[in-house]
């Protein structure tokens, strides 16, 4: 059975945050399924919401959901964590969060963008969970993101302002104190307005060269949560975690724990081998350093492990028809 790789990481990482507030979270799920309604399926894991207000109500904290996102450190969800914390700026980022944070954070709700002329905004749709549970998921959800704005830039939130569709809480204290920017309550909806200064703010540990890696591990994260544990998948991921110093056929075939033989049989039976994959993993990286760096082609070589520059030239132009520089014109902004 295939397991879901992000729903996992962020699963770890939002248990670690709650046993670091002294709440037990296997008690709080099994308390949470406890709870459920006759009408729930027994086989399913509790939501988000009956989580949250479990936590809420065995802790006695009206305020634990902002306690717990403003505590979940970027580096707790690995790839996407650290994908995130190499972006050139804010705007990179979140670009990056509305690719693939559906993905590490299983919530039943969603992000919509709009653009406007100076800025922009994006709404939070909730589907399911009662008001106050849905109030507890946005306390949770506005929390890791102002969390996430201090680890990146380290500067306050100037001209970023929240509406939120609910009433003020008894404890806007609370609020108040932890994000410092324009409030507003009994709005038509909840989103958060974010102007273009903003979103072009430096990210401290920016570096486009380990962005192209992690976002395209997250890429592959993502690509394979629907496709079970096929060897295809298994491959292509160890490539990318490897980038930079390749693992060989022979190495990849000791991590999955099975004989050359074997793997070259399961790839040939889903149509592929591992050339195929290698170079399909070096192209798409290629392509990254040439649209998002301004690594030079040599460097760009080195990095996908070849030894001669004109060896990836030629490879480079075997598999788009066309040359690095070439590409890099065309893809430049």
């Amino acid at each position: 059975m295939a397991v879901n790789v992000p729903h996992a990481t962020a699963a770890k990482a939002f248990r670690l945050r709650l046993a670091s507030l002294g709440i037990s979270p296997l008690k709080v799920i099994e308390t949470a399924s406890l709870g459920r309604g006759a009408t729930a399926s027994v086989q399913s894991p509790p939501t988000v919401y009956e989580v949250l207000e479990t936590a809420v109500a065995m802790s006695g904290d009206t305020t634990l959901a902002i306690k717990i996102g403003n505590g979940l450190d970027l580096a707790g969800y690995g790839t996407y964590g650290f994908a995130l914390m190499s972006c050139s700026d804010m705007g990179a980022a979140l670009e990056l969060f509305l690719r693939y944070g559906h993905a590490f954070f299983p919530q039943p709700c969603s992000w919509h963008r709009s653009v406007s002329k100076d800025g922009i905004t994006l709404r939070l749709q909730q589907n399911a969970g009662t008001v106050y549970q849905q109030m507890l998921v946005t306390e949770l959800a506005f929390s890791q993101m102002n969390y996430a704005n201090k680890l990146l830039v380290a500067k306050p939130a100037e001209g970023v302002r929240v509406s939120f569709s609910y009433p003020k809480p008894a404890h806007f204290g609370v609020y108040h104190k932890t994000w410092p920017f324009p409030m507003k309550f009994d709005q038509e909806y909840t989103e958060i307005f974010m102007p273009d200064r903003w979103l072009r703010q430096r990210v401290r540990t920016g570096d486009p060269t380990t962005n192209v890696l992690f976002s395209q591990q997250c890429e592959e994260l993502v690509s394979g949560m629907t496709e079970a544990d096929e060897t295809t998948v298994l491959v292509r991921r160890l490539l990318i975690h490897s980038a930079g110093n390749f693992l060989s056929f022979s190495e990849i075939a000791k991590q999955l724990y099975v004989t050359e033989r074997t793997l070259r049989r399961r790839l040939a039976t889903e149509g592929t081998d591992f050339r195929t994959i290698f170079d399909d993993i070096r192209n798409t990286l290629a392509q990254n350093y040439l649209r998002k760096t301004s690594l030079s082609i040599v460097e760009i070589a080195d990095l996908l492990n070849y030894t001669e520059a004109t060896n990836f030239h030629r490879a480079f132009q075997r598999w788009n028809s066309t040359t690095p520089s070439d590409y890099r014109q065309r893809a430049s902004p």
